[in-house]
């Protein structure tokens, strides 16, 4: 139900609503039709059935009159998600959104398109937060677009996302954010993903949600991602350490390090600075996987004053290195 509060605050003339579909109707649709009628006993819609280029099917689209705000509910808003739904066509009635003015002042400085996508599920308590908070932010900035989709409806689109948990926030594709995290970190996120910003934290978060195929393209295309995920290796989290050095091995059995000497030189700085012993192990042993014999005068260099293990490790690294300059 629909209060009479909530009512007085909508007002009609400035919203729009589209259904989206293919040519075919299923069930899914029927599930929308279902909510639209139920929404038509409260107030008359502006509705129209278009075709429009979506992840996926259907979904209902909410804007303004200009059509200017893209929020699309690939999801039923009921239950927890009726107070986000209600809170969107306020703002978008008005004109403007709920957010304080220093989150409005942030937001309008993004110049580059946004799609959010938020994976939720019916009875998940962070996702409504999410929720509005993204439809807020859509209803400030004309060029973020909102995905709102239910991973139980869309269950092959949640596959392909490798939504585990709810909400699950997928950001330009890269920048993904989940459970707790979406609700702490999404303007900071929609900010990098407008700035296409690849930092620690955003690497990371794809090696979490085992992206690492997507981290090596990055990598491959951008030298200083490369260099931020050398970063990672300091990182203290194990799941961080291990997803970086699987990219990184990857990257070298594939040749897919570019500037070579450059990358060297960045990871025989990053053994001299870390601390935690198995850290320099991992690094002596990228180094072991992908260095030339122009380096081995450095890691010897590097290895001097460490104790026996680590330099247990660097010979064998060393040795590593000449045995393939042998084999080549």
């Amino acid at each position: 139900m629909i209060s009479e509060k909530d009512l007085k605050e909508i007002n009609l003339e400035n919203l729009k609503f589209f259904l989206i579909r293919k040519e075919k109707s299923n069930q899914i649709f029927s599930k929308f039709e279902e909510f639209l009628n139920n929404l038509k006993g409260h107030f008359s819609l502006n509705l129209e059935i278009k075709e429009e280029e979506l992840p996926d099917y259907p979904a209902l689209k909410v804007t303004d009159k200009e059509e200017k705000v893209q929020i699309y509910y690939m999801a039923i808003p009921e239950g927890l998600e009726r107070q986000p739904f209600l809170n969107a066509l306020k703002a978008i009635s008005k004109g403007e959104s709920f957010l304080n003015k220093e989150e409005v002042e942030r937001i309008k400085t993004i110049k580059n398109p946004v799609e959010i996508k938020i994976f939720i599920t019916p009875f998940c308590p962070f996702c409504p937060f999410v929720v509005d908070k993204a439809n807020q932010i859509a209803i400030v900035q004309n060029l973020i677009k909102v995905f709102i989709i239910d991973a139980t409806l869309f269950v092959q689109l949640s596959q392909k996302y490798k939504v585990t948990a709810s909400p699950t926030v997928v950001i330009n594709e890269d920048f993904v954010l989940v459970g707790n995290e979406a609700k702490e970190g999404l303007l900071n996120f929609i900010e990098k993903a407008g700035e296409t910003l690849y930092d620690k934290e955003v690497l990371k978060n794809l090696l979490k949600q085992a992206q690492a195929e997507r981290v090596i393209e990055l990598c491959e295309k951008e030298e200083k991602c490369l260099y931020t995920l050398i970063e990672l290796l300091k990182a203290p989290e194990l799941f961080t350490k291990i997803g970086t050095m699987y990219v990184l091995e990857e990257m070298a059995e594939r040749g897919k390090i570019k500037n070579k000497a450059k990358i060297l030189s960045h990871l025989i700085e990053t053994l001299k600075t870390v601390k935690d012993e198995r850290d320099k192990g991992d690094i002596l042993y990228l180094l072991g996987l992908i260095g030339t014999p122009k380096i081995v005068s450095k890691i010897e260099e590097a290895i001097k004053d460490e104790p026996p293990l680590i330099k247990e490790i660097a010979y064998e690294a060393i040795e590593n290195i000449k045995k393939r300059e042998t084999f080549h």
